[in-house]
């Protein structure tokens, strides 16, 4: 059974470190996170403290950082999320992405990774559940997600059919490489699967990869894990 899992990162700062969050009054509550662990916080601190909440384990399929009730991100508290978020998914081997994001926190993310950190690329979906890429995306990044997107999940093979005709292994191999560096940014998931559950192949196994966002959208509530 594929899990999500999910950090409320509101709560988890309130309780971990309350300092770091003001909440003044508008119409409603007004959330800004300041810091998210003491002015010595680092991305590393953020990675640990991620995986002693989520405890990795092999049936992990998404992990979720859930940005519910926050509506400004200092530059500091946007950088560490920016620079950990990738730092995670690599670390775990499970994609990662931010919901609920608010408009003003999405443009502090959007800022700190376009400009700041051009390498990190994040997932990021808004109350209303529309997702987005934010970060400097190369076209063939672009291009791949957005396949997955329209397609569901597919191999390296049947990739390089639809998309260039042929499933040669250099054909193959290129998009892989891609798909790989995908992986290793958090931006998609992936499921071994065997020659007895595909139509492409008499033997062997491939990766079938698919969206961070898609795996998201699929999963069931009771898929999600919070800690009491």
């Amino acid at each position: 059974m594929s899990v999500v899992k999910q950090l409320d990162l509101l709560d988890e700062v309130k309780k971990r470190h309350p300092d770091g969050v003001i909440e003044g009054r508008r119409k409603r509550n007004f959330v800004t996170l300041i810091e998210l662990g003491g002015q010595d916080f680092h991305t590393t601190q953020m990675v640990d403290l991620f995986k002693e909440y989520c405890k990795p384990a092999k049936e992990d399929a998404l992990y979720i950082i859930n940005l519910e009730n926050i509506d400004v991100l200092t530059p500091s508290a946007a950088r560490i999320l920016v620079e950990s978020a990738p730092d995670i998914a690599s670390n775990c081997r499970i994609p990662v992405v931010f919901t609920n994001v608010r408009p003003m926190a999405k443009e502090s993310l959007k800022s700190e990774a376009c400009r700041f950190n051009p390498s990190k690329i994040l997932w990021v979906i808004d109350e209303e559940g529309k997702a987005d890429l934010i970060g400097q995306i190369p076209n063939k990044f672009q291009e791949l997600l957005d396949f997955l997107e329209e397609n569901g999940p597919a191999s390296a093979s049947k990739i390089a059919l639809i998309q260039e005709g042929e499933t040669s292994k250099k054909a193959v191999g290129n998009i892989s490489v891609y798909l790989q560096k995908l992986f290793s940014a958090g931006l998609v998931g992936r499921e071994k699967v065997t020659a007895l559950d595909r139509e492409d192949a008499e033997r062997g196994w491939t990766y079938f990869y698919s969206t961070a966002v898609t795996i998201q959208r699929n999963s069931k509530p009771e898929y999600y894990i919070r800690r009491p």
